[in-house]
């Protein structure tokens, strides 16, 4: 394995495992979901952490397979996107093959962008965000998955599938 290859898997294991704790927070926010003013307005302080590391982890996996996986596959394509703006990496990926829509990985990299960026006085903006936020996390996951597969069938890392670990 090169070292390019090796830096790839690295980061492929660390956005898994990010991946995991996503679905996770997922799995254990679905109740509160869709949120209504009323419902948003009465969270605990508990389901409120709770629903920030829901954003947290959806804002890291946006973010590791943007900045990270992406650019090791474009460099062991021998592709450059050194003056490549994020679109276009994006565009790139969906044209090699390793995600399916590059206009819905936009999507769910706005909405990282978005939610990052919300202010208290904002509530009805944020409720909607974060109504999207499940959706899109459904998407990520998915994403995550097309990337593997992708990785998996060009041989650019190696994946133990029955243990979901990288090697």
């Amino acid at each position: 394995m090169t070292k390019e290859q090796t830096i790839l898997a690295s980061n492929f294991e660390a956005c898994r495992q990010r991946i995991e704790k996503l679905k996770y927070s997922m799995q254990k926010n679905a109740a509160l979901f869709p949120l209504t003013p009323a419902l948003l307005a009465a969270l605990s302080d508990e389901q409120q952490e709770s629903v920030d590391a829901l954003i947290l982890r959806y804002s890291q996996c946006v973010s590791m397979m943007q900045d990270q996986l992406f650019r090791g596959i474009a460099y062991l394509e021998q592709e450059d996107i050194s003056d490549k703006s994020n679109r276009d990496k994006t565009l790139l990926m969906e044209k090699l093959g390793a995600i399916k829509s590059a206009e819905d990985f936009g999507t769910a990299a706005m909405l990282r962008n978005k939610i990052s960026h919300h202010y208290p006085e904002e509530t009805i903006d944020r409720m909607e965000r974060l109504n999207l936020v499940k959706d899109e996390a459904d998407f990520v996951v998915t994403c995550f998955g097309d990337i593997s597969d992708y990785l998996v069938r060009k041989g650019l890392v190696m994946i133990d599938v029955k243990h979901q670990t990288t090697f």
